[in-house]
Parts: C-alpha cells; sequence; structure tokens
C-alpha cells in the first residue's frame, strides 16, 4: 500500500505492513527526549475493551515503528489484561500493577527476548513463568507519579506509553507527556480524521499542535507535540 505524507511536507512510501523494514517509515518517528504515548480511535465509534476493533495491519506496523524509536514500553495491568499483551522484541516493558499475581497474559507468562517489568508495591508471590519477567517495587501512589519512578529506575530518556485514555488524562495535569501519535481509522475523509483527533485530544485535556499527518485508504496517523499547560 502506498502511504502518503500530507504534512508538513509531501511523500509517499511503499509499505507491505506484513515484510516491509521498520526503516522504512523511521524517518516519520525520529527518536524524541522525553515522554511519547500511542493510541487508536475508530472514526465510526467503538464500544471495544481493547483495540482490536479499531486497529489493522498499518497501524499495527507503526506501532512497531514507534517502539523503534523508545528505549522502554510503559503500560498498566488493566491495559495489559484487555490487549493480551506480549513482549516486545524492540523494547523492555513496563507494567504497571497492583496486583502483580493477576497478570495471567502472554508477556508474562511466555519467554521474552527482552525485559518485561511488572511495577508494583506489592511483591508477587509466585515466580514469573518468563524467566526475563522480573519485579521492579514502586512506592508512589498516583499513575503519573509511578511513571516518573519507572522512567527514573530503569534510566529511560524516551520511554512509549500505552496506556488508556483514563490513566492518560491523570498525565495531562502534571505535563508528563511530550508527544502524542494518534492513529485514526475509518475516517473516509482528512476532515473527518481531524475532527475525531481534536475531539480525542479534547477528551483526555491535552493542547497540542500536529506535527505530523500521514494517509493511506481510511488510515490517518497524527503526530502531535502536547503543550505544557500551567496548573
Amino acid at each position: 500500500m502506498i502511504v502518503k505524507e500530507l504534512f508538513p511536507g509531501s511523500a509517499e512510501v511503499q509499505i507491505d505492513p506484513k515484510t516491509s523494514s521498520l526503516q522504512v517509515a523511521s524517518h516519520w518517528y525520529p527518536r524524541i527526549l522525553g515522554i511519547r504515548f500511542n493510541y487508536v480511535i475508530n472514526a465510526a465509534g467503538t464500544s471495544a475493551e481493547n483495540s482490536d476493533a479499531d486497529s489493522n495491519e498499518l497501524d499495527r506496523y507503526f506501532l512497531r515503528v514507534i517502539r523503534s524509536s523508545s528505549d522502554l514500553i510503559i503500560t498498566t495491568g488493566k491495559t495489559a489484561r484487555a490487549e493480551r499483551l506480549r513482549s516486545s522484541k524492540i523494547a523492555p516493558m513496563a507494567i504497571i500493577t497492583s496486583q502483580p499475581d493477576s497478570l495471567n497474559i502472554p508477556a508474562i507468562e511466555e519467554q521474552s527476548s527482552h525485559p518485561v517489568y511488572v511495577c508494583s508495591e506489592v511483591a508477587p508471590k509466585q515466580p514469573f513463568r518468563n524467566s526475563n519477567a522480573k519485579w521492579l517495587e514502586t512506592s508512589s501512589a498516583s499513575i503519573a507519579e509511578i511513571v516518573l519512578e519507572v522512567q527514573a529506575k530503569l534510566n529511560s530518556k524516551n520511554p512509549l506509553l500505552e496506556i488508556g485514555i483514563d490513566s492518560l488524562r491523570e498525565l495531562a495535569s502534571p505535563n508528563l507527556v511530550n508527544e502524542l501519535c494518534l492513529t485514526v481509522t475509518n475516517a473516509d475523509s482528512r476532515e473527518l480524521a481531524v475532527e475525531a483527533s481534536e475531539g480525542f485530544l479534547k477528551s483526555a485535556g491535552l493542547v497540542a499542535e500536529q506535527l505530523q499527518l500521514l494517509n493511506s485508504g481510511n488510515t490517518w496517523l497524527f503526530r502531535f507535540r502536547v503543550f505544557q499547560q500551567s496548573s
């Protein structure tokens, strides 16, 4: 399929989501110093509990591209359970949870090539099946404080957040998110995609400036710089 850059420049790249190298699209997602957040929404709306109904092959390809420009993937136990999350072959993963023994997901039960950190104040009672899964003790209360604590303990300079919108809202006020990568699927026009992205930003409590827009068919990939807000 052809992926077109519509903003800020104009370019076209042929991408096969199943076989194309991540380097084909890596120039669109350079490594940043700070926290990047990635999410996918369906312009038609969805009530699904996970991203399966909203995502597609192209979105999943670009997720891997975005992960490749990050040194740590941070998620929550709620998201990990809903997504039946697997470990990444690209970067280490940190899962923030208050119930480490209830993470019955592939990332914990299957062997991984990168470390998977289970971040919790409570120590797990049983060893993880994945020998690369490790308990990382955290002492903070809020999700925002835990993200900063995990980032500091793992010396992460450019983590990627893969969390739900409720957790994102908690990070908006303390200005922890520097960049937002948002995929809008099932939008038949640029206008509908922009409308959906603006609705998401408003719902998340973020003020942002568009850095980039890519398109292929009815899939639209936005990058936003998130502005720091005064409290």
